[in-house]
């Protein structure tokens, strides 16, 4: 690996024209902060140019990727010598400020904060709210978890089982598309948390069986219903679907856009 040399000094009067790395890190010297998005060096190059340094300064060890289009200042590790963020797990909640995304402390901080836990957070769980992440935000192996701030979880919990108690019933297609979502946004903070989801969304699933359409329900919302309980819907698919829902019953939740 290259050394990496980022200067912030004056450009050369006698040089012709500076490389588009040399360009590049030169803003990364002066610009504040430790998160970059593509973006940031647009004006300095086309779309390949850019790329190809930014692929050139990662090499170098002068900046890590976090997620596509999205890099962090690195600085060397003290136990093994390779980039990291210069502010480890904090570059990663900085990542999502640039992405705009809103982040609260988790349940575990909240429990520490206020003397309810002696476990020590881990950092590695960031509550957020509004928009919906589909990507992994982390480094060298390491990604974050999102728990999306809400009900109790335990509430759910609870309320899931009485509503399970109740003897299946004709319900609105929109109803059921309402909690197949709910299932989705539910915090993932581990494996328990994943079944959990599932779990919902199978019995999401089960009420479709007697669920009709409303007059005023979208002609859309029927196919929807269809394909999210079908186990052959691809990942893609799902992911235009789930989007759509999350427009629909939580307007603010918009994905942030690629950098």
């Amino acid at each position: 690996m290259k050394q990496c040399r980022i200067s912030g000094g004056m450009r050369n009067p006698s040089a012709k024209q500076d490389s588009l790395e040399k360009r590049m890190r030169r803003r990364i010297a002066r610009k504040r902060g430790d998160v970059f998005l593509r973006a940031d060096f647009s004006d300095l190059g086309s779309y390949g140019q850019v790329g190809r340094a930014l692929r050139d300064l990662v090499r170098e060890g002068c900046l890590i990727k976090i997620v596509l289009g999205l890099y962090a200042r690195a600085t060397p590790s003290l136990r093994d010598g390779k980039p990291m963020p210069a502010n480890g797990l904090r570059t990663l909640t900085d990542a999502l400020h640039r992405l705009g995304v809103e982040t609260t402390p988790s349940r575990a901080e909240l429990a520490y904060n206020s003397g309810r836990s002696e476990q020590v957070p881990t950092g590695r769980v960031v509550g957020i709210r509004g928009k919906r992440i589909h990507r992994q935000i982390g480094y060298g192996g390491i990604s974050l978890i999102f728990e999306r701030a809400g009900p109790d979880r335990d509430q759910q919990r609870r309320e899931t089982g009485r509503r399970a108690d109740v003897p299946m019933a004709p319900i609105a297609v929109r109803e059921v598309l309402h909690l197949i979502w709910e299932a989705d946004r539910y915090p993932i903070l581990g494996n328990e948390d994943w079944r959990h989801s599932a779990a919902l969304e199978r019995a999401a699933c089960d009420r479709a069986a007697t669920a009709t359409m409303s007059p005023d329900d979208p002609p859309e919302f029927g196919p929807w219903l269809a394909a999210l309980c079908s186990e052959r819907l691809p990942p893609d698919q799902r992911d235009e679907i789930m989007e759509a829902l999350y427009g629909l019953f939580d307007p603010r939740g918009d994905e942030p856009e690629d950098g």
